[in-house]
């Protein structure tokens, strides 16, 4: 019976190794959760950090947004409804957060951990209601603008920029799984 839950257990630790990346406010914690992934290659903390601004943060402008409402609603926006819309979703399922106002609650990250709560207690907490909740948050918000953001960011990749086309392929598998996933279970 152990073995019917290690698909679950390694679908919930994809999910945190994805969710402590995007979420990395350090160097350190970003090279952390870089390497949570077991790679055979390594690359140097400050060289991650330099690729994860360039491609996600800025000081430039960033090769992918982070953030929903800039694939659901404007380019050129961020906190429009999508994200308000995401905001009453959080609120539905109790999920608290502590950086509300300060980092929309429509970041990758942001978005990652909700999902992460959701499919913890679904699974590890047999709180089977969260399911229909669950499907919804992914098949009708996450699975519309993620493939954006890996697809805009694929096609901005440079040469040598592996360790951010690795996660982006973590990210892409995570998401082609996820799309098969029922709403329940049992």
């Amino acid at each position: 019976m152990q073995n019917h839950f290690l698909p679950r257990s390694e679908r919930l630790e994809t999910l945190k190794r994805l969710r402590d990346f995007f979420n990395a406010h350090t160097s350190q914690t970003l090279k952390e959760a870089y390497d949570a992934f077991s790679l055979e290659h390594s690359i140097d903390e400050d060289e991650l950090e330099i690729l994860f601004n360039r491609y996600f943060v800025g000081p430039m402008e960033p090769i992918a947004d982070p953030f929903a409402s800039v694939y659901i609603d404007d380019p050129q926006s961020v906190m429009t409804q999508s994200t308000l819309h995401v905001r009453s979703l959080y609120e539905t399922m109790g999920f608290f957060y502590p950086l509300k106002n300060i980092v929309p609650e429509d970041h990758i990250g942001v978005e990652l951990d909700a999902y992460y709560q959701l499919i913890y207690l679904e699974e590890v907490k047999n709180v089977a209601y969260l399911s229909e909740l669950r499907y919804y948050f992914f098949h009708e918000h996450i699975a519309v603008w993620m493939p954006q953001l890996i697809e805009r960011a694929m096609h901005g990749r440079s040469e040598g920029d592996n360790a951010i086309h690795f996660i982006l392929n973590e990210l892409k598998s995570f998401l082609i799984r996820e799309t098969t996933t029922t709403r329940s279970h049992e």
